[in-house]
């Protein structure tokens, strides 16, 4: 099978693709690149700490959880957040949750406004030709877990709702006649094309839940 041929592609305007470690930070994660990536270059990372901690005090679940649009929406445009240096990620929340909370000083705050975005597959390709990526919430498969060797995902499985996470879409093309997207993972270089992987249409647009994009 012949690779994905690329149209727009737009990760030149990222960094190395980063690590959630298994905690259920993806949603900071993908708002926190595309915060960044608007920002422009050189490309300077985020707090994802930042940004979910403040989700997190909005959303009022409990803080081994995801957190939830409205909130980390809410987080991003009011509490903003400092570069990564400032509170570098952590692999595993401490023990005693008192002990989870910002550093005194974090330096400037970046705060950006979002909008919700039309989540079908057309408009998410729309706009990443028109230079914007978008942010995904998405279910998905085993299939998403391992892309093939050409870092695609093309699977007809059966969607599984409460399977959740959330990626960038930065990047549109083709096989054939057929369309992909290429996205921007938060499971570290490890997967798929150093952290990206492109998905057809027919695998994304069955689980689209909801598109964002940054301003």
């Amino acid at each position: 099978m012949s690779a994905v041929r690329a149209r727009h592609d737009l990760r030149g305007r990222f960094g190395r693709a980063r690590d959630q470690q298994g905690r259920e930070t993806c949603l900071a994660f993908a708002l926190s690149d595309a915060h960044a990536e608007v920002r422009g270059t050189p490309w300077s990372p985020l707090c994802c700490e930042y940004l979910f901690y403040h989700a997190k005090q909005r959303d009022l679940l409990p803080a081994h959880v995801g957190t939830t649009i409205p909130a980390i929406r809410a987080a991003l445009e009011h509490d903003g957040q400092p570069v990564e240096a400032a509170w570098p990620y952590l692999r595993a929340l401490p023990a005693d949750r008192k002990r989870w909370k910002p550093p005194a000083k974090v330096g400037t705050l970046f705060c950006r406004p979002s909008q919700n975005h039309g989540a079908a597959f057309q408009e998410i390709w729309d706009a990443v030709e028109g230079d914007k990526p978008v942010v995904v919430g998405m279910s998905f498969s085993a299939a998403f877990l391992l892309p093939d060797g050409e870092g695609v995902v093309d699977s007809g499985e059966t969607v599984v709702p409460d399977l959740r996470h959330a990626v960038v879409v930065v990047g549109t093309g083709t096989r054939a006649s057929r369309k992909f997207v290429l996205v921007r993972n938060s499971w570290g270089d490890t997967w798929g094309l150093a952290g990206y992987a492109w998905l057809s249409e027919r695998y994304l647009a069955a689980r689209l839940l909801v598109a964002l994009t940054v301003h």
